[in-house]
């Protein structure tokens, strides 16, 4: 395990011992190395240096397994035209990852170049002999070359990001065209450096990388990070929109051949008129975030391209003067809830007690929906409901047992629970089994329920859309819970809200402790 450290100085470092077997070809024709090193200025700051550390130990463990997918002649083959395309795609990336441009380092790149020509064929021949016709007629001594171009080349890193592996012949391929292209890339680079920017002909010869790239498409990537991090199905759901949206636009490339400037220009796309800068930082911007991330810590990609883009969200405007629902809107909703009489459907029954419950416990909507028979108990005399993940999805994937207001008991939701049948008491598993016997994606029967029940509130003239018709339950038991007494650590145990410090989540209360706090807790008066 390779540790990253801080020296004397504060300085970021770290070394990674090199097999035996790789030695010789990782050091390049002069000599081998024993270790791989990394540095980083302590300037750089803690969070910069763990991502460029694990950057370069991506890169080191890539270049490692390439070496060795050449000396035993596997790695993935390229014809003359994709060898010609991949050159080109290096290229691209060579300039946007070395967007400021040097002179002097341009320069000195092209003489590491031209020595080890001239230190293959020898002073006099050289001095005789033009460069450019030595590399394309003396296949010889562009085997001695290659290792310098790679190295000068950063292909490593290129091959890795792109998580490709090449075989000899491949490799051989594509190191030939890439004599001409760096030459291209280093006038290119100083043309920048002096402010040129005109249209770059060059590229115009390029054609397009039509090999199988390597590693995994960002929807397989996606499906990875589901099936380990097993997230609820309200992000499953948001971000399959995403890395949809990703796959189509990278289609046919791995996800590890995204640049970040790729990365960043797609990003910045995908706000409009109709997506606003908010939505994309909020969903688009942290899902990528997150499994990118995800896939570096794993070793599935060589870098997050995402981690340094940024999106710019104006200050939200304030157009309702809380997000709890207004007395005259709860009246609305539960009232027309009481008219509910008969809950043998399950749509019937949601709408009848789904309301009461959240306006009495401040819980999620989704958290309601799933509940079942058997979490309807009956704790030291106190009624009270499991809300556990064991029945669908509870964030922060925590249990906990709140009271049931004396109100839901007199209004007869006990009896309502001892009279069903085992198992879920807003859905059907009869319908559920059907769907799935269809073999479509489909939302969790209990995330189904909360849309239907947000659909039939908007129904009923609650049709503020600064108002959310489900979650607004939360907000309106806060503050009803804050107006009455109860404290706010106790109301945040009651409805399940991360404690504000680590101090607040010791010493939980009990549950008869909040059914006293309960207790002050006034009844909804409605017609």
């Amino acid at each position: 395990m390779v540790k990253l450290r801080q020296d004397n100085n504060g300085n970021y470092i770290a070394r990674k011992r090199l097999p035996d077997d790789v030695r010789e070809e990782y050091g390049g024709r002069y000599k081998a190395r024993y270790e791989a090193k990394f540095f980083a200025r302590a300037s750089v700051g803690a969070l910069a240096a763990k991502q460029k550390f694990r950057e370069w130990d991506a890169d080191v463990t890539s270049k490692i397994a390439a070496i060795r997918a050449e000396l035993t002649g596997q790695g993935i083959a390229l014809t003359r035209q994709q060898a010609r395309a991949l050159a080109g795609e290096w290229y691209h990336w060579f300039i946007a990852r070395h967007p400021t441009a040097d002179l002097e380092k341009w320069e000195t790149i092209r003489e590491q170049v031209h020595d080890a020509l001239r230190d293959t064929v020898g002073h006099a021949e050289w001095e005789q002999s033009d460069p450019d016709e030595l590399w394309s007629e003396d296949a010889k001594l562009r085997k001695e070359v290659y290792p310098v171009l790679a190295d000068v080349g950063e292909t490593a890193q290129f091959l890795a990001m792109k998580r490709l592996t090449l075989n000899a012949e491949g490799r051989e391929s594509f190191l030939y065209w890439l004599y001409d292209d760096l030459a291209a890339v280093l006038k290119k680079l100083e043309r920048l450096a002096k402010g040129d920017y005109g249209d770059d002909g060059y590229a115009k010869r390029f054609p397009k990388f039509e090999a199988t790239d390597a590693g995994d498409t960002p929807q397989q990537l996606f499906d990875k990070w589901v099936s380990v991090r097993k997230p609820a199905y309200g992000t499953i759901e948001s971000w399959s929109y995403v890395f949809g949206a990703l796959q189509e636009k990278f289609g046919g490339r791995s996800a590890g051949s995204i640049t970040p400037d790729e990365a960043r220009d797609w990003i910045r796309r995908l706000i409009t008129n109709e997506r606003s800068a908010h939505t994309v930082k909020k969903t688009y911007l942290n899902a990528c975030k997150t499994v990118f991330g995800w896939a570096l810590e794993h070793k599935l990609v060589s870098r997050n391209p995402f981690a340094d883009v940024k999106v710019t969200v104006a200050k939200r405007k304030q157009l309702r003067e809380t997000q709890a629902f207004r007395p005259a809107e709860w009246r609305l909703v539960l009232a027309t809830s009481l008219k509910v009489s008969d809950t043998n459907s399950p749509d019937a029954a949601a709408s009848r007690w789904i309301p009461w419950l959240c306006a009495y416990t401040g819980a999620r909507v989704g958290e309601i929906a799933q509940l079942r028979k058997q979490d309807v108990t009956e704790r030291e005399g106190v009624p009270s409901l499991l809300i556990t993940p064991e029945a669908g999805t509870v964030k922060g994937g925590r249990s906990r047992v709140v009271p049931l207001h004396e109100h839901l008991v007199s209004q007869g939701f006990l009896k309502f629970v001892s009279d069903h049948v085992d198992g879920p008491l807003f859905y059907s598993l009869a319908r559920r089994r059907k769907r799935q016997d269809r073999a479509k994606h489909k939302k969790p029967p209990y995330a189904q329920v909360r849309q239907r029940l947000a659909d039939w509130v908007r129904t009923l003239g609650v049709d503020d859309e600064h108002v959310q018709p489900n979650h607004a339950w939360r907000h309106t038991f806060k503050q009803i819970a804050d107006r009455c007494g109860i404290s706010e650590r106790m109301s945040d145990y009651i409805t399940g809200h991360a404690h504000k410090s680590v101090g607040a989540s010791y010493g939980a209360p009990t549950l008869e402790d909040m059914a006293e706090a309960l207790k002050k807790f006034p009844r909804y008066a409605v017609e």
